[in-house]
């Protein structure tokens, strides 16, 4: 990226932008070290909104701060993900259910909408893109509940998703046409019914057809 690129309007926005896709396409991995004046650098810009758009992403949870160390892309343990992977089930197989129930047309029409952008930035191998749409189609469908605590517990859980790469991982090694299809797919379960809704959407989040992909 070549200094000066970033309009000087809203720069903190712009440059957490510009890190937050850095984390969903790989290109920061778990683990990684943020550095604040390397990325002004680059940007050409001073250290002020990258200070300011770093902390915003250590208060979503997906940069870590370490006094005297620096910020680092959060790692988290293999328990901490079978905790969240197991809370995730939990949340969207509720949030199916619910779903299944009271969304309408234009519910079903916003997550087939999610569903062909998608299929759109698979084609144009945008992992970023790809896999920031992966984590709005899952939030839409929590959304779409209207219940407070769902809303509030997925808020809480989507940046740790992130960070262990649990939603359109950018490592991952099968078709993302397979994952588009998974995706269609969960749409149809959620027209078909609650029952089928909420088995579908546990089976997806609890990583069952990644298992399956792979096998």
């Amino acid at each position: 990226m070549e200094p000066g690129t970033i309009s000087r309007s809203l720069l903190s926005d712009q440059v957490y932008e510009l890190i937050l896709a850095s984390i969903l396409d790989g290109t920061r991995a778990p683990g990684s070290r943020v550095v604040e004046s390397e990325i002004a650098r680059q940007l050409g810009i001073s250290q002020a909104p990258v200070r300011e758009a770093v902390k915003r992403l250590v208060h979503a949870g997906l940069v870590e701060s370490l006094p005297r160390r620096g910020s680092y892309v959060t790692e988290i343990s293999l328990r901490e993900t079978e905790i969240s992977r197991t809370m995730r089930a939990s949340i969207e197989s509720e949030a199916a259910r619910i779903a299944a129930e009271e969304a309408g047309d234009a519910e079903f029409a916003t997550l087939e909408g999610v569903v062909g952008r998608m299929r759109a930035a698979v084609d144009a191998e945008d992992w970023a893109t790809f896999r920031a749409l992966d984590l709005e189609f899952h939030r839409a469908v929590v959304s779409m509940t209207q219940r407070t605590v769902l809303v509030r517990l997925w808020q809480t859980l989507e940046p740790t998703l992130v960070s262990q790469r649990a939603i359109g991982d950018p490592a991952f090694s099968g078709d993302r046409s397979q994952v588009v299809a998974w995706h269609a797919d969960l749409v149809e379960a959620l027209r078909t019914g609650p029952d089928a809704a909420a088995a579908a959407f546990s089976a997806h989040a609890s990583g069952a057809l990644d298992i399956d992909e792979e096998r």
